[in-house]
């Protein structure tokens, strides 16, 4: 009886040490994806040192192309200026490179809108090798649906830089790559055999340089741009940084830099950047008056 009451006493210790042991490591491992949790959703800071010099848009995008091949860009779009956004890891972003020569988008397969999470890209943690990579902002080459058929056959396409100018044409207001286009379309109706035949050319903006900011975030920084488009969307584009653009800011290119043209045309003149209040407004940095405001409204 005894032997039995000892064997039942120690059965039950041990059935009390494996729990203990159990509780720690399971509050160990939520502490741990809590932290790693933390550290995923970091918020960027902004960078408010003064820079060591200056770097124009072509100069960073030939520079980063001539050493990695292309230059690379998260893109997110604001839909409202007047909603506080406040830039973390956990932000959903588009991604879209450019090699001097063609532009390509990078369109997440699990994602709805196709997107991808900043903190992933910035940990390493996105597999290409599923995404659907091709032509950014390219024209179509066939649509089909209950109303007809279209199919666009390309001439002429190449991706193009320009600059918009003030009124005066002497300063550098806004910097463009935009992909041009001239070719035929045809299209016909549902159920009709006949394809009409219109000569068509596309001029379509894709990357706009505005307001200029620096970010750290996870203890990298990055250059960002800020512009309005003509649908009244703000765009937001995040560079990482290099050796060469760290340490510097971004400045426009004069007018009539070799390699670049000087563009006035109307639909370009729609694109500006967004006036320095009105992003303080509309992105919220931690440490900031208005994230402390904010907080302290909560």
């Amino acid at each position: 009886m005894k032997k039995a009451i000892s064997v039942l006493m120690i059965a039950a210790c041990m059935l009390c040490m494996a729990t203990a042991c159990e509780k720690k490591d399971k509050k160990e491992n939520d502490t741990s994806a809590a932290q790693a949790t933390e550290t995923d959703c970091t918020a960027a800071e902004l960078v408010t040192t003064e820079p060591e010099g200056e770097i124009t848009i072509s100069e960073m995008i030939d520079q980063r192309i001539k050493e990695e091949g292309k230059i690379t860009l998260y893109r997110m779009r604001i839909a409202e200026s007047n909603s506080p956004v406040e830039i973390t890891e956990d932000l959903k972003v588009k991604i879209i490179s450019y090699d001097g020569d063609k532009l390509t988008g990078y369109k997440n397969p699990d994602d709805f809108l196709m997107e991808t999470r900043l903190g992933d890209i910035i940990h390493n943690k996105v597999d290409y090798s599923t995404y659907n990579i091709g032509a950014y902002g390219g024209n179509w080459k066939r649509y089909d649906n209950e109303f007809g058929d279209e199919k666009y056959v390309e001439e002429e396409g190449y991706v193009q830089r320009e600059i918009t100018t003030d009124d005066s044409g002497n300063n550098a207001q806004l910097e463009t790559l935009y992909s041009y286009s001239k070719g035929t379309l045809y299209s016909r109706d549902a159920g009709s055999k006949e394809w009409n035949q219109t000569e068509k050319e596309d001029s379509l903006d894709i990357v706009s340089f505005g307001t200029f900011e620096r970010i750290k975030l996870d203890g990298k920084t990055y250059m960002t741009f800020c512009v309005r488009n003509n649908l009244d969307l703000i765009e937001y584009d995040i560079i990482p940084d290099n050796k060469f653009t760290e340490n510097k800011t971004v400045v426009y290119d004069t007018p009539g830099t070799e390699k670049t043209t000087v563009n006035t045309v109307d639909y370009l003149k729609k694109y500006q950047a967004v006036p320095q209040e009105e992003l303080e407004q509309m992105i919220v940095f931690p440490g900031s008056k208005k994230a402390e405001s904010s907080q302290a409204a909560d």
